[in-house]
């Protein structure tokens, strides 16, 4: 069924966000992942340049290009970082987009399908924020944050550019990021490495390239894929920058 015209506004306002955060379908949502060189990186977004445009909520001069920075939560034990039982599947973080003032407390599940939830808060409030224990709509992270002994353990800033489009079950997105780096922090709040040179560089030169989109994969993915022989391959930037941390400096994991 075609969308009108207002659906159609509201599906592309829908597709600026990830497609696991839609919450007006039950379809799951996916993430498959590639690293890629620049070279093959800039070849995948002139491949889909026609079917997707630049996510507005981005910088037009640098193609839908903005700072993300997040910080990740584990226990002292590290647990989320060695999936121990009870911490395999899900990961809460604090995300802020450049120097904006308002975060994300968000919590990220993935098995086959990806799960995603996510509150807006404004950014003067998040210490009292993450000490509140009433019934608000943000009580789900402070709760498990509490109950599963979570404290922040790093802060990952990247440059991320992303195109949006829709398919025929809904919304799809393509992320691009890039120079990502990280620290140790015990703060939650996620201030970004405004340097190349803040942190310890988790990807060099290759390009954490993500194709995300609602049930089954969408034929101009599929396309790309083919033509241009991509890979799937995971990279991690919490498990690369904690295990730098853990590891003297090893990002490989």
């Amino acid at each position: 069924m075609v969308p009108t015209p207002l659906e159609h506004v509201k599906l592309m306002v829908n597709s600026a966000e990830s497609p696991a955060l839609v919450r007006a379908t039950e379809t799951p949502a996916y993430e498959v992942k590639f690293l890629l060189n620049e070279e093959l990186a800039q070849r995948v977004v002139q491949c889909l340049l026609d079917s997707m445009q630049p996510d507005p909520h981005g910088d037009p001069r640098t193609g839908g290009g903005h700072l993300v920075s997040s910080v990740y939560f584990d226990t002292k034990q590290h647990d989320v970082f060695h999936k121990n039982d009870g911490y395999r599947r899900k990961k809460y973080r604090i995300r802020r987009y450049g120097e904006g003032q308002t975060i994300f407390l968000e919590r990220k599940s993935k098995k086959k399908s990806v799960k995603k939830k996510r509150v807006a808060v404004p950014l003067e409030s998040l210490p009292e924020i993450l000490q509140r224990n009433d019934d608000w709509e943000g009580r789900w992270f402070t709760e498990q944050i509490e109950r599963k002994l979570l404290v922040p353990n790093c802060v990952v800033t990247y440059e991320r550019q992303a195109l949006i489009g829709l398919a025929a079950e809904g919304p799809i997105r393509v992320t691009f990021d890039r120079h990502a780096r990280g620290m140790k922090t015990d703060q939650p709040l996620p201030t970004p490495l405004l340097s190349r040179q803040e942190g310890i560089p988790l990807l060099g030169e290759e390009v954490i390239t993500e194709f995300k989109f609602l049930g089954s994969m969408p034929v101009l993915f599929k396309t790309v894929i083919e033509e241009l022989q991509l890979s799937v391959q995971g990279a991690s930037k919490y498990r690369r920058c904690a295990g730098s941390l853990l590891n003297g400096g090893n990002t490989s994991v």
